[in-house]
């Protein structure tokens, strides 16, 4: 449902491989994780290629209140991670079209402040 929702697209770059109609490294993430309470909802998931997804999982990245990418002061690396974190750095993610599917601001808040690694 929420691969659907996010039209089987990365939230974050867009990434959306396909080998014929089968979604290749895009998952399903947890904002506010299971185990803390957070439910099985749309709007409390976003659809995120395996980079973006483990990257939020660690706090690497993490999402603002205008639902704008955050990127972790600590990302380092060659011209691929530039170009797959910084670039996308204060950019708004691709959100689902019904509203009704947005994540919801207490998870998104929740993931800031238990998740995400700004400084």
């Amino acid at each position: 449902t929420v691969l659907r929702a996010y039209q089987y697209r990365c939230a974050v770059c867009g990434y959306d491989l396909r080998h014929d109609t089968t979604p290749v490294g895009l998952e399903a993430a947890h904002i506010k994780w299971k185990q803390y309470g957070g439910p099985c909802t749309v709007t409390n998931g976003l659809a995120l290629c395996s980079v973006h997804h483990s990257a939020f999982d660690i706090g690497v990245i993490g999402i603002d209140d205008s639902m704008k990418l955050m990127v972790s002061e600590g990302v380092n690396g060659s011209k691929i991670v530039e170009r797959l974190f910084w670039d996308f750095e204060g950019k708004p993610l691709f959100l689902p079209k019904k509203r009704e599917y947005y994540p919801l601001e207490q998870f998104v808040e929740w993931h800031r402040g238990q998740v995400f690694k700004g400084i």
